[in-house]
């Protein structure tokens, strides 16, 4: 609270977050672009699955 304070007062001379708060919030951003990351690799490769299972029905 008070490094939020005197970097409002000093017009962000001293930083707003402080470096476990900065390394917290860049780890959470991070885990939160791998998760989608992966969802959309499980889509992708449910996409292909299914075309390849269309494609050997296909051609027997």
């Amino acid at each position: 609270m008070t490094r939020k304070l005197s970097s409002m007062m000093t017009g962000g001379l001293i930083d707003f977050r402080s470096d476990k708060e900065r390394i917290a919030r860049k780890t959470a951003k991070g885990a939160r672009a791998a998760k989608k990351q992966n969802k959309l690799l499980a889509e992708q490769n449910k996409l292909i699955a299914e075309q390849n299972r269309l494609q050997n029905r296909q051609n027997p």
